[in-house]
């Protein structure tokens, strides 16, 4: 084959012009998918129904919570949120489906943080990686434990707890809704910092954990705030600490357990919601300008404060930041009290 060229001419084979050739559509593809993905990101979000996926069970704080969230993006979007509940197995069962769906801000997760804290130091293997297979969106709610006492039990603050686990070392028994949950959790860490042992007591649930304080089966447990307003309101039970490192105001006539000479302590159920890592940041972002303004809306702050949670909101970096911290710290106190879940 004979090219013409201004300094005569260069004979070239065509197997000579593949590798170029070759070379161009390589290019023209790249260019083309790149094209197609500037495209989709310059659609607007959402333009079609939005999966929420909540890892714990219908009724419950977190579930109630995202619905409230979901209600009001549907309504500012135009478009369905459909909350699908998928619990079970300390919300691994929800967190996996998420993680395995498609990147595209159509499958969203919300859940409490101990599925990226608790369970990578409770549980020998995940079907998730905690740390690498979600896109943070925002913190979304907090919902403060509170140390709660049978009316008859001998001690009715913080420091007397305290002195009487130490004149009857692993005696004193305390209840929880169940093993490595962050009610377990918090106590465990409160008896590290303050050198006493406690002996626990897990139960199937918040309610029978509640029970169990009333019958006087145990002098006091850990329960979430909004099974311990009624009970303290009602003059059923007494409140010893909020978990919290600020007091709730919710009822901030309780003193924290920071006050009590546990500056570092800050327990609490902790929600957020999540996208599967790759979500497009541009849609990341949508999803947290918005709902940290639905996060501030009176109505949703009154509905909050019936359920005994507190609306919080976040920046995706400062969720990150937060999670490494309590994942820090929760290892400790793990690996410490030999909590392990089989």
């Amino acid at each position: 084959m004979k090219l013409p060229s201004s300094k005569g001419s260069i004979n070239c084979r065509p197997d000579q012009l593949q590798a170029p050739m070759h070379s161009l559509n390589k290019w023209l593809f790249g260019f083309c998918a790149g094209c197609i993905a500037l495209c989709a990101l310059a659609q607007p979000y959402p333009v079609k129904a939005v999966r929420v996926i909540v890892s714990s069970a219908a009724g419950g704080p977190v579930d109630t919570a995202a619905r409230v969230i979901t209600e009001k993006l549907a309504a500012a979007w135009h478009q369905p949120f459909t909350v699908e509940n998928r619990p079970g197995a300390g919300e691994i069962i929800g967190t996996e489906l998420v993680a395995r769906a498609a990147p595209d801000g159509y499958t969203l997760l919300v859940v409490s943080l101990n599925v990226v804290t608790i369970n990578p130091a409770v549980f020998a293997k995940l079907p998730y990686d905690p740390i690498h297979s979600f896109a943070s969106i925002a913190l979304t709610t907090i919902n403060p434990m509170v140390l709660v006492a049978n009316i008859k039990a001998p001690f009715n603050t913080m420091r007397e707890l305290i002195e009487a686990a130490k004149a009857r070392p692993g005696e004193i028994s305390y209840s929880t809704p169940g093993l490595a949950t962050s009610n377990h959790i918090a106590a465990e860490w409160l008896a590290a910092e303050t050198g006493i042992r406690l002996f626990h007591i897990p139960y199937k649930g918040g309610p029978a954990a509640a029970t169990a304080i009333l019958s006087g089966d145990v002098p006091f447990g850990v329960v979430s705030l909004v099974q311990a307003l009624p009970l303290v309101k009602g003059g059923t039970a007494k409140a010893i600490a909020v978990t919290t490192a600020k007091r709730t105001g919710l009822a901030p006539e309780w003193p924290t357990i920071a006050e009590s000479g546990v500056p570092s302590f800050d327990a609490a159920v902790r929600a957020a919601m999540f996208a599967p890592a790759g979500t497009p940041k541009i849609v990341v972002a949508r999803l947290n300008t918005e709902v940290n303004r639905i996060l501030q809306l009176p109505d949703v702050r009154d509905r909050f404060a019936s359920m005994g949670v507190e609306p919080m909101g976040s920046t995706p970096e400062e969720l990150d930041a937060l999670i490494a911290k309590l994942r820090a710290q929760i290892e400790r106190v793990v690996e410490r009290a030999k909590i392990k879940v089989e």
